[in-house]
C-alpha cells in the first residue's frame, strides 16, 4: 500500500555536502575495518537522509539543513580510528575537514557540538543536536532494527573480544532503550510508537523466574563459562593463569616431598638408635624404667615415619572408559596410559579442536592436583605432629625414669 505522506527529498545537493560525502566515503575505503559490520558508511548515509527529512519537517533553514547533514555524515567515522572514544574522534575529524574547506568557525563549533551532544547520555539542547539524535535513534532502533540489531551484537563482540549470552544481550538492549527518547515533534509522531513496540518485545523476552530454576541456571552458567573462553582468542592472561597455577602446584608438591624425605631420614636414624638402646643390656639392667621412654620413642618414630611415607608414596589414578561418556582427560598420564597411540592422538586432537574441552580438562587437572596436595600436606601435618609430641613425651619419660631410678 502506498504511503499517504508526500514524498520528501532525502538530501540536499550543495557543493559542500558532495565534498563531505566523497571525503567520508574515501575514509571508509582507506581505513576499512572488517569488524565494523554495524557502524559503517551505510549507516552514515541512512542517518544523513533521515536527518534531512526530520530537519525539513521541523522547518530548519537551508544552512541548518546543511549543517545537520554534515554532522550526520561524520557522526560515526570515529569508529575507524578509536573504538574507545568514537564520538570525540568523529567530532575532531569533522572539525579538521571543515576547517580545510574554510567553513565559518562558528558553524564548525555548532556541528562539533551537535555530534557530541546527540550521542551523549544527557539531553541535547540545540535543535541541530536534537534532529541528529532523533535520526540516529530512528536508524538504530526503528527502521528495520530487527535486521540490524544482530549486526550490532556481532560488532560489539568482535571489537570487545567478549561474546554475549542471550540474557546479557537482552539486558544490554533494554538498558539502551530505557535511556532513549525522541525530541522533535515529527520524530515523536512518526517513530515513537515503533520504539515503544521494540521495548515491549524486549520486555516480553525477559527470563521467566518460574521456569528458569536455580539448577537450570547453574547448569547454563557452568556450560557457558568454558564456552566463553573457547570462543575468544587465547590471550596471554589465560596462558599466564594456567602456567602460574601449574608451576605453583608443582612447586608445592616438591616442597611436600622434600619435607617427607626429611622426616623419613630422621625417623629411620632415630629408630635405629632406639632399637640399639633397647637391646643394650647394661642400660636397661641398670634402670628398667628406661625401657618405657625407649618404647615410646620407637612407637612415635614409627608412626611419624608411616605418615611421611604415605605422603610421598606415588598414587596414580586410572581412567575407566564408559561407553557414551566423555573421553578421558589426556592432560594427566594416568588417564591415557591404557590407550593406544592412535586413541591418544585422537583424544588430543579432539581436545585441541574444542576450546571448552581444552579449558575444562586443564581446569579439572588443576583441581585434582590440588586434591593430591591437600592429602600430602595433611599426612605431613600428622607426621610432624606425632614426631613433635612423641619426642616431647619421650624426653619427659626419660627424665622421670632418670630421677626416679
Amino acid at each position: 500500500m502506498a504511503s499517504s505522506e508526500p514524498t520528501v527529498p532525502t538530501s540536499s545537493d550543495t557543493p559542500l555536502l558532495r565534498k563531505t560525502r566523497e571525503y567520508v566515503l574515501q575514509q571508509w575505503n582507506e581505513q576499512h575495518n572488517p569488524r565494523l559490520v554495524y557502524h559503517n558508511f551505510a549507516q552514515a548515509a541512512a542517518v544523513a537522509e533521515s536527518a534531512a527529512q526530520i530537519a525539513r519537517e521541523e522547518g530548519l533553514s537551508a544552512a541548518d539543513l546543511e549543517q545537520v547533514q554534515i554532522a550526520a555524515w561524520f557522526h560515526n567515522i570515529g569508529y575507524l580510528y578509536d573504538i574507545h572514544q568514537t564520538v570525540e574522534t568523529s567530532a575532531i575529524r569533522a572539525e579538521f575537514f571543515l576547517a580545510e574547506q574554510q567553513y565559518p568557525p562558528e558553524r564548525i563549533q555548532e556541528i562539533r557540538q551537535s555530534i557530541v551532544a546527540a550521542q551523549s547520555e544527557s539531553r541535547p539542547i540545540t535543535l541541530l543536536a536534537q534532529v541528529l539524535s532523533d535520526a540516529i535513534l530512528a536508524y538504530d532502533w526503528v527502521e528495520s532494527a530487527e535486521l540490524r540489531i544482530p549486526l550490532l551484537q556481532l560488532e560489539r563482540e568482535l571489537l570487545l573480544g567478549t561474546p554475549y549470552t542471550g540474557a546479557d544481550w537482552q539486558d544490554f538492549l533494554r538498558g539502551q532503550l530505557q535511556s532513549k527518547m525522541f525530541y522533535t515533534a515529527y520524530a515523536k509522531k512518526r517513530y515513537e510508537p515503533a520504539l515503544a513496540q521494540q521495548f515491549l518485545q524486549l520486555h516480553q523476552t525477559r527470563p521467566n523466574p518460574v521456569t528458569d530454576t536455580p539448577a537450570k541456571k547453574k547448569k547454563e552458567i557452568t556450560t557457558e563459562r568454558f564456552d566463553r573462553l573457547a570462543r575468544r582468542p587465547l590471550r596471554s592472561s589465560i596462558q599466564t593463569y594456567f602456567r602460574a597455577n601449574y608451576a605453583n602446584h608443582i612447586r608445592l608438591s616438591a616442597i611436600a616431598d622434600n619435607k617427607a624425605h626429611i622426616m623419613i631420614s630422621v625417623n629411620s636414624i632415630l629408630l635405629s638408635v632406639a632399637i640399639s638402646l633397647l637391646t643394650y643390656q647394661s642400660l636397661t639392667n641398670r634402670n628398667p624404667l628406661y625401657i618405657l621412654p625407649i618404647i615410646m620413642f620407637l612407637v612415635t618414630s614409627l608412626s611419624s615415619l608411616i605418615f611421611a611415607v604415605l605422603s610421598s608414596r606415588p598414587r596414580v589414578t586410572s581412567f575407566i572408559p564408559i561407553p557414551n561418556q566423555q573421553p578421558p582427560n589426556p592432560v594427566f598420564f594416568g588417564n591415557f596410559v591404557h590407550l593406544s597411540l592412535e586413541q591418544y592422538e585422537t583424544a588430543i586432537d579432539a581436545m585441541l579442536r574444542d576450546g571448552r574441552l581444552l579449558f575444562g580438562n586443564m581446569t579439572r587437572d588443576l583441581y585434582f592436583l590440588g586434591k593430591v596436595l591437600d592429602k600430602k600436606y595433611r599426612l605431613l601435618t600428622y607426621s610432624y605432629t606425632v614426631f613433635m609430641m612423641g619426642f616431647v613425651a619421650t624426653v619427659g619419660a626419660f627424665l622421670a625414669a632418670y630421677f626416679l631410678g
